[in-house]
């Protein structure tokens, strides 16, 4: 029998096991009933995207 990995909400850690979650599609994380739709859940968000930009140069040639 595979090992089944234990998932937690990206927002407020909570496990699979504590709650129901769904994938969040803006960043593919899990995410709990709680915190999903909430100012917590966007602001994490904005957070996780603001980070993929750190050490990318943009702009025009």
């Amino acid at each position: 029998m595979p090992n089944k990995s234990s998932k937690n909400c990206f927002v407020c850690q909570a496990s699979e096991e504590e709650k129901l979650l769904l994938i969040h599609p803006q960043v593919m994380l899990p995410v709990c009933l709680d915190c999903h739709n909430t100012d917590a859940e966007k602001q994490k968000v904005d957070e996780l995207l603001e980070g993929l930009a750190d050490g990318f140069v943009c702009g025009c040639i």
